[in-house]
C-alpha cells in the first residue's frame, strides 16, 4: 500500500513539473502544479515517505505563491514545518519552515495566523537553541501588538515568560513581563493585570533589587483600575515589607498565601525561593546569593544551578 501511494505520489509530481514548465507557446499553470505538489505531498506523507513529503510541500508553496494564491502557500509550508517536527524530528528545519509560513500568513493579511507560526517555531526550538526560542516568542508577541491584538498573545506572553524564568533569564522575563502588562492595561480583564503586576515584583525581588520592586509596586498602585484594593497587591505590599524589615516570618507567611498559587508556575515556583537579606528559611540554602540564582554551581551535566528544596517549609 505504501509503495502504491509513493508511486502515484511520484506520478504526480511529474504531473506538476509539467504544469509548471515553460513553452514555446505554453506559460507555466502554477495553480495546477501547486495542486499536483499537494496531492503529491500528500501520498508521500501516508506512504510514509517524509521527506520527499517536505520537498513536495515545499514545492506546492513556491507554486501556489506565483499562483497568488499566497494564503494557500502558506498552508503547504505550515504542513512541511509540522512534518519536520514530527516526523523527522529536525527542529532547526522545521523552525526555518514555520518562520516562511509566518511570512506568507502575514504577507497575505493574515497576521494571527502568522503569529501562531512563530510560536510553533519557537517551541520546536526550545530544547535546541533557547535564545533563538525565545526570540521567536518575542516575534510572535510583537506581531499582536503592532496590529493591536495583543489579548491573543497571552498564552505566547506565557510561554516565554515561563522559560525565560526557567532558564534564568531574569532580565528578559522582566521585560516581557511589562510587555504582557501594558497589553492587559488596554483590556478590562483586571484579574490577569493584577497578576502580572504581582508577578514583576516577585521577580524583582528574586532579582535581589527590593527598591526596584518597591518603584514598581507604587507605580502599579498610581494607576487606574484599583490594584491597591486587590489581593496581588496586598501580597506585593507584604512582600516589600517583609525585605525591607528584615522580616523572615512575614516572608514565609506571605509565599503561602493562596494567591501565590494562582501565579504562572515558573514564577509561583520562584516566589518560593525568595529570602529576606542575610536570613536562611527553613535551613534550605535561603539568605546566600545561590538562592536568587546568582553564584550556585551548576546543577547536574553542567545545567542550571540546584535549587534549594522549600516543599517542607511551605506545606
Amino acid at each position: 500500500m505504501e509503495a502504491e501511494r509513493i508511486k502515484t505520489a511520484v506520478k504526480l509530481m511529474q504531473d506538476g513539473d509539467k504544469a509548471s514548465s515553460k513553452g514555446l507557446f505554453k506559460k507555466p499553470d502554477w495553480d495546477i502544479a501547486g495542486q499536483n505538489y499537494e496531492r503529491a505531498a500528500t501520498a508521500f506523507k501516508v506512504g510514509k515517505s517524509y521527506e520527499q513529503a517536505v520537498q513536495a510541500y515545499t514545492k506546492a508553496s513556491d507554486a501556489l505563491l506565483k499562483a497568488d494564491a499566497t494564503h494557500l502557500a502558506g498552508k503547504s509550508m505550515e504542513s512541511a514545518a509540522q512534518i519536520l517536527a514530527q516526523n523527522l524530528q529536525q527542529p532547526d528545519r522545521a523552525a526555518d519552515a514555520y518562520r516562511r509560513a509566518s511570512e506568507l500568513f502575514v504577507t497575505q493579511g493574515s497576521v494571527d495566523r502568522g503569529a501562531e507560526q512563530l510560536e510553533k517555531a519557537a517551541k520546536v526550538m526550545e530544547n535546541v537553541d533557547v535564545n533563538a526560542s525565545i526570540e521567536l516568542y518575542s516575534q510572535s508577541c510583537s506581531l499582536y501588538e503592532q496590529e493591536d491584538r495583543g489579548r491573543f498573545a497571552m498564552d505566547t506572553f506565557k510561554k516565554a515568560i515561563a522559560l525565560l524564568v526557567k532558564t534564568q533569564k531574569y532580565d528578559r522575563a522582566m521585560e516581557m513581563l511589562h510587555r504582557q502588562s501594558a497589553v492587559l492595561q488596554k483590556l478590562t480583564n483586571r484579574g490577569a493585570l493584577y497578576k502580572a503586576n504581582l508577578s514583576i515584583v516577585v521577580l524583582a525581588l528574586a532579582m535581589g533589587d527590593e527598591v526596584e520592586a518597591s518603584k514598581q509596586f507604587h507605580t502599579f498602585c498610581s494607576r487606574d483600575g484599583g490594584f491597591p484594593q486587590s489581593e496581588e497587591a496586598e501580597i506585593s505590599d507584604d512582600l516589600i515589607k517583609a525585605y525591607e524589615h528584615g522580616d523572615h516570618e512575614l516572608l514565609v507567611k506571605t509565599v503561602r498565601r493562596q494567591n501565590i498559587t494562582f501565579l504562572d508556575n515558573e514564577i509561583a515556583r520562584l516566589s518560593r525561593t525568595l529570602t529576606v537579606p542575610g536570613q536562611s528559611l527553613g535551613g534550605g540554602g535561603y539568605g546566600n546569593p545561590s538562592a536568587r540564582g546568582y553564584g550556585a554551581p551548576p546543577g547536574p551535566g553542567g545545567g542550571p544551578p540546584m535549587q534549594p528544596s522549600y516543599g517542607d517549609d511551605l506545606m
